[in-house]
């Protein structure tokens, strides 16, 4: 995992099984994407999850194992490039780059 990556722990979800923000320092939730498979590096893509984007991390949880999720705090986000090369990656995807804390 690079620096910055940590497990998510599954424990640190509300009822609804979103993300528990940290509202005392002003976290705020501004984007949910379900239907996301993760791919970190050359390990395998993981199964599907949702997506969250707030205004200070990027936390990926899975949606077939609900103890199973990622998370990075971040400076800035960009996408880095939309692929459909087969050949580079077997699915189309979006690469993007997380500058953490």
């Amino acid at each position: 995992m690079g620096l910055g990556l940590l497990h998510f722990d599954g424990c640190i979800v509300d009822d609804d099984g979103r993300p528990l923000l940290e509202s005392d320092d002003g976290e705020e939730l501004t984007h949910v994407e379900p239907g996301v498979a993760v791919a970190l590096g050359s390990r395998p893509m993981e199964s599907p999850g949702t997506l969250y984007v707030s205004s200070r991390r990027v936390i990926w949880l899975s949606d077939a194992d609900k103890g199973k999720g990622y998370a990075v705090d971040f400076l800035s986000l960009s996408l880095h490039a939309v692929s459909r090369d087969l050949e580079t990656y077997p699915f189309p995807c979006i690469y993007t780059q997380v500058f953490d804390l």
